[in-house]
């Protein structure tokens, strides 16, 4: 009877200690100080998992219990933000990215011809991909930055545009309760540049679930047009006056709140890579248009944890930073969204609801010469098969983690609303950007409500991009 006893009393001790455990893990994954992390945190983690390969397949849904089977495709302080009860990650088969026909036709007619100069731009290049994804080794101290081309001129038709463009900051704890419902729509002369027919909802709250203090909502419009290198232009270059002389433009301008209402910025991105952009910003409460400096583009956006730098990942100049490559890596993402428009949940309302895959992507590491640029240092994730975004890690000036963005991304093809300006271009169109600021317990969701790549309107397209028409909202 003793021994039943005592066996009885070992085996609740056992459950007991299992039980506390599990806990232990859970909360300390949440409760973690990832912002511990540094450079090296990253580079062990690829170290460690760079060839793994997932254990699991399409159909399942894997949750918190599953986050070993998680973590090698997951990047440090990313993952241990899954750690909640609701959180579930659905796995889809990998999708075929290969980007339009006339696009890869481009690559194939003019790739062999491009070449690096000594100064890193470009020799020969039209349109296309520039480099072959074979051309890339690890030991090779140019593919940086041939890698950094390649994202520069992927597949993106005319470029994004997007009627609402939502940036939301957002404080980790608490709730937000009910989101208003969308502001009305941008000024109709920015709006004039691109016909549609598809229609913002009415009410978007459905779109932010979870927790999460929302502080400040705002409303902008956003249009970025390439101007050369275009693949589907027989000349390859915009029928404009001074059309060559420019890679793309692009506008932002926020319509509310109205404390900020007409705040717009303008970004020239000339062909030439070693001329600097030209930017100009009008604000409101100083009724001016503004030069923007190098500087200015690598600050927060509006008091958000984006910056004009940031977009897609890198909207900065390739010269002005130094690059490497560190390899292929197979990688959980979200660039098949399901939704018309990102969903979100979780403890901080900042981890996106949606399906889930594995694609492989290119590793890339980029130093600013900028001797006063706040990050010493950012990790970049571009897809193998079209180079677009997925996650993107700063770090500081002392080399702890700062920030990571997260780009979702829906299928061109799977569009039913907006697919006027989705469906036939086979492009991963931008969805949403998500942005944790690790060191000071915020974040900053941008979501766009209305997105495609259109056929825009030259004339009308012109004058959104004239600096002298940026006070116009205000007349």
């Amino acid at each position: 009877m003793r021994y039943r006893m005592t066996l009885m009393r070992q085996a609740v001790m056992v459950a007991v200690i299992s039980v506390l455990f599990v806990c232990v893990v859970r909360s300390g994954a949440a409760a973690q100080d990832v912002t511990s992390y540094t450079r090296e945190t990253f580079y062990n983690w690829l170290q460690k998992y760079r060839d793994a390969k997932p254990d699991f397949k399409p159909g399942e849904v894997l949750t918190w219990k599953e986050v070993e089977r998680m973590r090698p495709f997951v990047i440090p302080g990313y993952l241990e933000q899954f750690n909640f009860p609701e959180f579930k990650m659905e796995i889809i088969a990998t999708q075929d990215h290969t980007p339009r026909k006339d696009y890869m036709e481009c690559t194939e007619k003019y790739q062999s011809q491009v070449r690096l100069a000594s100064d890193g731009s470009l020799e020969n290049y039209v349109c296309g991909q520039p480099f072959p994804d074979s051309a890339l080794k690890e030991d090779d101290p140019v593919s940086g930055l041939k890698a950094a081309w390649n994202f520069e001129y992927r597949w993106q038709y005319y470029g994004l545009w997007t009627a609402l463009w939502q940036p939301i900051w957002v404080r980790f704890g608490g709730g937000h309760g009910d989101v208003a419902k969308n502001a009305a729509l941008a000024p109709e002369n920015w709006l004039a540049p691109v016909t549609v027919t598809s229609k913002i909802p009415e009410d978007n709250s459905y779109i932010y679930g979870g927790g999460g203090t929302f502080q400040r909502i705002l409303n902008s419009y956003y249009q970025r047009t390439y101007y050369t290198h275009l693949a589907q232009v027989p000349e390859h270059v915009l029928p404009l006056p001074h059309a060559d002389e420019f890679e793309y433009k692009e506008f932002t301008g926020f319509y509310s709140p109205f404390d900020i209402r007409g705040t717009a910025f303008i970004v020239f991105r000339y062909a030439d890579p070693h001329r600097a952009d030209d930017a100009w910003a009008y604000i409101p409460t100083l009724r001016r248009v503004r030069r923007i400096s190098a500087e200015v583009k690598s600050d927060s956006l509006l008091g958000t944890d984006h910056t004009i730098e940031d977009f897609y990942g890198f909207a900065g100049r390739e010269l002005e930073w130094k690059w490497r490559f560190m390899g292929w890596k197979d990688l959980l993402c979200m660039q098949d969204s399901k939704h018309t428009y990102s969903t979100f949940y979780g403890p901080n309302g900042l981890i996106p609801d949606d399906v889930w895959s594995v694609r492989r992507f290119a590793v890339i590491e980029r130093t600013p010469t900028f001797p006063r640029h706040p990050y010493s240092g950012v990790l970049n994730f571009f897809d193998a098969q079209n180079w677009d975004s997925w996650w993107e890690v700063a770090f500081d000036r002392k080399g702890k983690l700062w920030k990571e963005w997260e780009y979702m991304k829906k299928w061109s093809e799977t569009y039913k609303e907006w697919a006027e300006i989705n469906n036939g271009l086979d492009i991963t169109t931008f969805q949403s950007v998500d942005v944790l600021d690790l060191q000071n317990q915020r974040g900053t969701l941008g979501v766009s409500i209305g997105i495609g790549y259109p056929n825009p309107k030259l004339k009308e397209t012109e004058q959104l991009f004239d600096i002298n028409k940026l006070e116009e909202i205000h007349r």
